[in-house]
């Protein structure tokens, strides 16, 4: 009976008391000890009492900004309009549909507000390290999309039209414009090609991107000019991937009714 009672103590103490003392962070979920104030893996620093994100110094969070989804007229069906501006709806659709990346995920963080709200120079603050968080709706079945992300070179308007609606509100970008009056000079975004960054987005999960190689390129680009001037970046999946012939994942879009769904740009 002794060495049972033995064994049990072990058990509660190997399995119950760790389950106690651990908790997740709030954005990228990694398993941290619960009084442990900064995540090992993203660096977020975490009040525990309230459960509030607060950024460390020497960091930029981002939350706010504007964005759009797109669609190729390749990926048309009865319900989405492909020629429409999607910059009011809360999730969209990253993926392969009628091609290789015909869904596509355009986003403007406001980095420049971010940075005068900490206190932050462009022209002398060296970035390290940039994720880019973003989160999926859970599926029946599992998906992941392989994704490339690239720096825009050429500002957009988001729009307020929803893909699911019938309406045509040509007040923003769509596949062919970046404006209601300007287009794109190549179909689909304009983008630079050299600095791409690649992730993988799965459904039902909150998905971190390294998008460092974009952010150092912003500032890089801004200090040489002296002009702040960060367009935004567009997310697609990678036309590369020779696995991934159909099938897309919904993200969560910056007018997500949770906030803690939308996406989050992080910069140390």
């Amino acid at each position: 009976m002794k060495g049972k009672a033995f064994l049990a103590i072990i058990f509660v103490f190997c399995f119950f008391i760790p389950a106690f003392s651990l908790t997740s962070c709030p954005r990228c979920k990694y398993r941290i000890g619960i009084g442990i104030n900064n995540c090992p893996k993203c660096l977020l620093q975490i009040d525990h009492r309230w459960s509030q994100k607060k950024a460390i110094k020497s960091t930029i969070t981002v939350r706010s900004g504007y964005d759009a989804f797109i669609r190729h007229p390749h990926a048309d069906n009865r319900a989405y309009k492909s020629n429409k501006n999607a910059g009011g709806d809360k999730t969209g659709e990253i993926g392969v549909w009628g091609g290789a990346s015909t869904l596509r995920y355009l986003i403007r963080f406001k980095i420049d507000s971010a940075m005068d709200y900490y206190g932050i120079d462009y022209q002398t603050f060296k970035p390290q390290k940039a994720f880019l968080f973003l989160s999926a709706v859970p599926k029946k079945s599992k998906l992941e999309v392989p994704v490339v992300v690239y720096p825009l070179t050429k500002s957009f308007t988001p729009g307020f039209d929803v893909f699911r609606e019938r309406n045509r509100i040509i007040n923003g970008c769509t596949w062919f414009n970046a404006t209601a009056a300007m287009p794109w000079q190549h179909e689909g975004g304009d983008f630079e090609e050299k600095y791409v960054c690649k992730g993988v987005i799965k459904s039902g999960e909150k998905n971190s991107i390294d998008i460092t190689k974009i952010i150092k390129y912003f500032f890089e680009k801004a200090q040489k000019t002296g002009k702040w001037d960060a367009p935004g970046i567009i997310i697609m999946s990678d036309p590369s991937n020779p696995h991934l012939t159909s099938g897309f994942v919904t993200i969560y879009s910056l007018d997500a009714e949770d906030y803690t769904l939308r996406p989050e740009l992080y910069i140390q």
